[in-house]
């Protein structure tokens, strides 16, 4: 049965950069589990001879779908039912007719069982997804023991993710599982370092019995494969200048798969490349070149392209950004513009992953407080593009006036994103020009709360030395909040000024290290943003205090919000933790569901005092009547209306009413 299904045609490389000579096809999954359907991905070279091409995909059983070549060059996406088909491998055909002759081939689908804690790579624009939302991991290396309060104090600048250099031989496994277990409470991912009982690497010890080390290597899998913070195993410190040997990382690639498929491997390369050649040993390739200050900070823009090149359609790309320095090879250590210009050249090159090397708090790496406080800024305006970044939608090229400047676009629906990054350090006029764009009108300039007027489709613009700019095209109404400022400031959480942060509440953190509350771009009930909250530990949510209420007296009113829960499984029910005498101690904990207190006080006199117990994991409506029976005033003399997350959980909340009850 032959389907003509919808077809996806970019005129770039939809989060890939640079064409292949080669046609290039893949699943957009490594795998799928309960997905209703599956996307095939073409990449075709800039060559005319394509144009008007059909792409024919046949399955096993005979079913053929097909897309037709428009447009030259860049990606063809065919949709792909696959709910009723089986667990396993499947192979399909694929067929890319010309005039002049057919390409063929043949592309691997796999579907799994569905698994909680799973995470895919999504090979079209080389990210992660994890619990079915898009993530772009922001991190670093640490050592071990891990220090304390480090998880803490970086969870709440913005940044999820943290690998620690450990020796699994010599250390318990229970202090591992501490930083774990805390890192699940918080909301942070690990790349998990197995290096030590690997190939080579910090821990690693040569003298050990080889098949004691392998049996060392599976339990750790087994251990851990399961844990809620698991993101990945981070599995070769630069092999390409250990001359490792291939066969011996491709035999343990494939050992940690056979016991885990659900868990993507990193792997961490120094030269151009090697990613090619140790190709069938990973799943995320990590770029490290530490360039400052003996090279131009620029070359990182080439050897993230340079690798995304040759990985487009089959692996995930990260970046690992320099933040040491000052000794060994390395005179002084990156500025806070390095550091920016660095991840934002990765990001347009194709990095879906950022794990700087290294951070020791407070102040070890970096020493300067100033730089890291750079990345921890990047990493919030990270955050807010990641759904942009990965959307895998068609996105027009954006030409630069300057050769040292760079810039890409992404697209959300009928939004668009427009960064650019400058890799010299000298201010510069920023003159750049969107392929097939000749919108005149007002563009958000979102990092730093102002607009620009655009003619014809031009930005222009002004970049700071080895600066950034990011500017933002609202037009997609479905992707526009439904609510207006009615009572209260804004109720949806669109007009976070600071990115991440919530404009219009006061914070009381309580006593409690951990409850974070960010402005999450990934899912919303209406238009672009949520407020995400976690709470780490029963009874110490943060408290958010919105700005004063103004309404009529005597007369009832509707409080109402929208939320939905993240998973209970998100938090470890034996908890490990180092206790004042440093033992590894555990603590056994039970899962609740996520309860909000919700309280509005007027003039000392409580209206209303209501905990919700947030039982979905979609949307849903909460709603109380509270009557005004005084006039609010102004200021300190409105009605203040409070939101606490009191369980140990995470939820989001949006679209925040106070109404006249109808």
């Amino acid at each position: 049965m032959k389907k003509a299904l919808f077809i996806f045609l970019a005129l770039v490389g939809i989060g890939l950069y640079g064409q292949s000579k080669d046609i290039r096809a893949a699943f957009r999954l490594d795998y799928y589990m309960e997905e209703p359907s599956a996307e095939f991905v073409v990449c075709l070279p800039e060559d005319s001879t394509y144009l008007g091409a059909t792409v024919r995909l046949t399955s096993a059983s005979g079913q053929t779908y097909s897309a037709r070549v428009e447009q030259p060059g860049g990606m063809v996406g065919i949709e792909v039912p696959i709910a009723d088909l089986p667990e396993g491998s499947h192979r399909f055909q694929y067929a890319v007719q010309t005039d002049n002759g057919t390409v063929e081939g043949s592309a691997e689908l796999k579907k799994l069982p569905y698994k909680f804690n799973a995470v895919q790579v999504d090979r079209k624009t080389g990210g992660v997804i994890a619990r079915g939302m898009p993530l772009i991991p922001y991190g670093f290396y640490c050592y071990s023991p891990v220090q304390p309060m480090i998880q803490e104090e970086e969870v709440v600048r913005g940044f999820n993710l943290i690998s620690p250099y450990q020796s699994i031989p010599g250390s318990d496994r229970k202090m591992r599982k501490v930083y774990l277990d805390r890192a699940a409470e918080l909301g942070m991912k690990v790349n998990y370092n197995l290096l030590s009982v690997a190939t080579a690497g910090t821990g690693y010890n040569r003298n050990q019995d080889p098949e004691e080390r392998r049996q060392m290597f599976i339990e750790e899998i087994k251990a851990f494969k399961d844990h809620p913070a698991l993101l990945s195993w981070y599995l070769a410190d630069e092999p390409d200048g250990r001359n490792t040997p291939v066969e011996v990382l491709r035999e343990l690639y494939q050992l940690i798969k056979s016991i885990d498929p659900y868990h993507p491997v990193s792997i961490v390369f120094m030269h151009y490349g090697s990613e090619r050649k140790y190709i069938d040993c990973y799943d995320i390739s990590m770029g490290d070149l530490y360039p400052v200050p003996t090279k131009p900070v620029a070359g990182v823009a080439q050897f993230q392209k340079s690798m995304s090149d040759a990985l487009q359609l089959e692996k995930g790309i990260w970046l690992v950004p320099q933040s040491f320095g000052g000794n060994e090879w390395w005179t002084r250590e990156p500025t806070a513009g390095e550091i920016r210009a660095s991840v934002y050249m990765g990001l347009l090159n194709g990095s879906r992953g950022f794990q700087f090397f290294i951070r020791h708090g407070q102040n070890g790496f970096p020493k300067s407080t100033t730089a890291w406080g750079e990345a921890a800024a990047v990493a919030l305006e990270v955050a807010e593009m990641t759904p942009y970044v990965l959307s895998g939608q068609p996105a027009p090229k954006v030409a630069a006036s300057d050769s040292m400047v760079e810039a890409r676009a992404w697209t959300r629906g009928k939004n668009m994103m427009v960064a650019a990054v400058n890799k010299e350090n000298t201010p510069k006029d920023l003159v750049l020009q969107v392929e097939g764009w000749d919108f005149t009108g007002e563009l958000k300039v979102p990092f730093e709360n102002r607009t620009i007027q655009v003619r014809n489709g031009v930005i222009e613009d002004k970049i700071d030395a080895l600066g950034s700019r990011v500017y933002k095209l609202e037009a997609d109404p479905v992707l526009t909040a439904s609510l207006d400022s009615l009572n209260v400031v804004d109720p949806s959480f669109e007009a976070n000024t600071s990115v991440g942060v919530p404009n219009a509440v006061y914070a009381q953190v309580g006593k409690g290290r951990g409850s974070t509350y960010f402005v999450d771009s990934r899912t919303a009930h209406t238009g672009e943003h949520s407020l995400r909250l976690i709470t780490h530990k029963n009874g110490e949510g943060v408290t958010l205090q919105h700005f004063p209420i103004i309404v009529d007296s005597a007369r009832t009113y509707t409080l109402s919000f929208w939320a939905k829960a993240g998973a209970q499984e998100e938090f470890p029910q034996e908890k490990n933790y180092v206790n004042d005498r440093g033992k590894v101690k555990v603590e056994k904990i039970r899962p609740v569901d996520p309860v909000v207190n919700v309280t509005a006080r007027l003039k000392g006199r409580t209206l209303v005092d209501e905990n919700f117990t947030i039982d979905s994991p979609q949307w849903k409506r909460y709603q109380v009547d509270v009557y005004v029976q005084q006039q609010p005033g102004k200021g300190r003399e409105g009605i203040t209306l409070n939101f606490r997350l009191d369980t140990r959980a995470m939820i989001w909340m949006d679209d925040i009413c106070f109404t006249p009850k109808e």
